[in-house]
């Protein structure tokens, strides 16, 4: 007995969950349109200790490329209808389907969240005894983003002791940095960026690790 598969008619249960959807490419920036996908088991979870601001889906999409294109890879994205980004962390070819089955997730900082940060770089100039900073620029400006203490330490004497507030700043997305940058938050308060973790990651959050320095 031989198989006959009709591969249009493949997403004909489910014509009526069936959206229009992009892919982009990771390495090259491409943006290819998916005109048939559909989406599965969407769970939604936390993704760092954050009150829930932080959060994390993970769903399964059936994508049935245009004729031609190559395979997905890990670390493409797919943007839904809603501009919802998925990021793969898996892909499954399926022949005799003629589609791939990919594992994806979409990590953001949760809409309506209060915490606002400007990214400032440092300005440098030498006035005659080295280089010292004389100005700040904005790089960015108004990212969501997640603000929660980590640890403050105090030391020196009973007199006259000094504290150091530790925070950390979970990122609504990987951007560009530099060792001097610093965040400025909606209320005033800035805070020196001392690291910043988990940017090459395709399933976390990057997490910047910063000290407050006036508020």
């Amino acid at each position: 007995m031989s198989l006959q598969l009709d591969v249009n008619d493949d997403f004909a249960p489910w014509v009526d969950q069936l959206e229009s959807v992009k892919l982009s490419r990771r390495n090259s920036g491409e943006v290819v349109a998916i005109a048939a996908a559909l989406r599965r088991h969407a769970v939604t979870k936390e993704a760092e200790p954050s009150g829930g601001a932080a959060r994390q889906a993970d769903a399964v999409w059936h994508l049935q490329l245009p004729v031609g294109e190559t395979a997905p890879e890990l670390g493409d994205v797919v943007i839904d209808a809603r501009d919802r980004r998925w990021t793969i962390q898996q892909t499954e070819e399926l022949p005799l389907l003629g589609r791939w089955k990919c594992s994806a997730r979409e990590l953001r900082v949760a809409f309506g969240c209060d915490d606002r940060v400007d990214v400032q770089r440092a300005v440098w100039d030498d006035l005659g005894e080295g280089p010292v900073i004389v100005d700040w620029s904005f790089v960015y400006t108004a990212l969501p983003v997640r603000i929660q203490p980590e640890e403050t330490t105090i030391s020196g004497s009973l007199d006259s002791p000094t504290s150091v507030a530790r925070f950390t700043i979970i990122l609504g997305e990987a951007f560009s940095l530099e060792p001097d940058d610093r965040f400025v938050a909606a209320d005033g308060a800035i805070y020196r960026l001392e690291t910043i973790e988990q940017t090459d990651r395709i399933d976390a959050l990057p997490i910047a690790r910063v000290i407050r320095v006036s508020s």
